[in-house]
């Protein structure tokens, strides 16, 4: 990624008003994606919470991985990320919708969104999603 798309997800990050992007995040999600409902408990409050949280520690680690070059705290949140979402049931296809909602849910809610937000938060997604999927296939490689 480069310093400008880190900066563009900076900026975009911290303006974001976390609760209806959750809101928006999981809505879309469920609507492009029913079955994914099954991955979540009855009580959304809690895990629109978490999705926050562990998303700003993400863009945190990853935008500050930009400027000192290092990513062990990115990776590292993302594979126990991973390895923690196999137990929940979340599998390789499921990361497909994800995507497609935060990209949905950030255009909601980020003024000015544009095809530069679009390509700068797709490669954080993959990013995200391939070291998770990593955490996922060691998690699922150790347990046989």
């Amino acid at each position: 990624m480069t310093p400008a798309e880190l900066d563009l997800i900076r900026a975009d990050g911290a303006l974001v008003d976390a609760e209806v992007f959750a809101s928006a995040f999981y809505g879309t999600l469920f609507e492009l994606a029913p079955e994914t409902r099954r991955l979540f408990g009855d009580d959304l409050v809690a895990q629109r919470g978490k999705l926050v949280d562990e998303l700003g520690f993400l863009v945190d680690a990853a935008t500050a991985a930009g400027e000192s070059g290092d990513l062990s705290p990115f990776v590292d949140r993302a594979r126990d990320l991973g390895r923690r979402h196999v137990g929940y049931g979340v599998r390789g296809p499921d990361y497909v919708p994800v995507g497609e909602a935060l990209l949905a849910a950030l255009a909601e809610v980020v003024d000015g969104w544009d095809d530069t937000h679009v390509q700068a938060w797709r490669k954080l997604y993959r990013l995200i999603a391939d070291v998770m999927r990593e955490g996922a296939d060691r998690d699922l490689f150790s347990a046989n």
